[in-house]
């Protein structure tokens, strides 16, 4: 009975938000509290690169926009393939943009520099990036994939060697190829 008077007079305390009791009654029920926001970082080719919060349940389009959209030299056909500005933010994610290929011509030679880092991205790339890895099929490709949606992404590349079928000799013929 006393239990019951006591969850009865804590119910009843508010502040004048609701706030202090909501959390308090969350804890006692035993519930995980929920974060409210996630924490990721944008680099490479956008206005403001850097470390931003938005509300739990925003999409990579609010990411970009937060980051003041993309820079001048954005490869904006690169993100249009690669980027799902719909897709949730995962808090703890990177999102990086690509510079755009320009040619330029020096001494008369077409000089094509490389994407940002060289490396394929192994929490954006698609089926068909992944799939231009030595020993990597679509069927392989499609794993990774698989596993980095239903890991919440890839923390280090080298847990992509938890992906069925990537063992140590896969992974030293593709560590030099892929980042996150």
């Amino acid at each position: 009975m006393v239990a019951g008077v006591g969850m009865g007079i804590k119910d009843n305390l508010t502040n004048k938000n609701g706030v202090v009791l909501e959390k308090a009654l969350r804890q006692t029920q035993g519930e995980p509290e929920v974060s409210k926001e996630v924490v990721f970082d944008i680099s490479g080719e956008v206005i403001n690169p850097g470390v931003y919060k938005l509300p739990s349940g925003a999409r990579i389009n609010e990411a970009l926009a937060k980051a003041g959209g993309l820079s001048a030299k954005a490869d904006r056909e690169w993100v249009a393939i690669n980027i799902n500005k719909a897709e949730l933010i995962r808090d703890g994610q990177k999102i990086v943009i690509p510079r755009k290929n320009v040619e330029e011509k020096i001494l008369g030679v077409s000089v094509v520099p490389m994407r940002q880092s060289g490396l394929i991205s192994l929490n954006n790339a698609t089926v068909e990036e992944l799939d231009r890895l030595p020993g990597i099929g679509p069927a392989m490709a499609q794993r990774i994939i698989d596993y980095r949606n239903n890991s919440g992404g890839f923390k280090n590349v080298e847990e992509v060697k938890l992906v069925s079928g990537i063992g140590d000799k896969m992974w030293e013929k593709i560590k030099d190829l892929v980042g996150l």
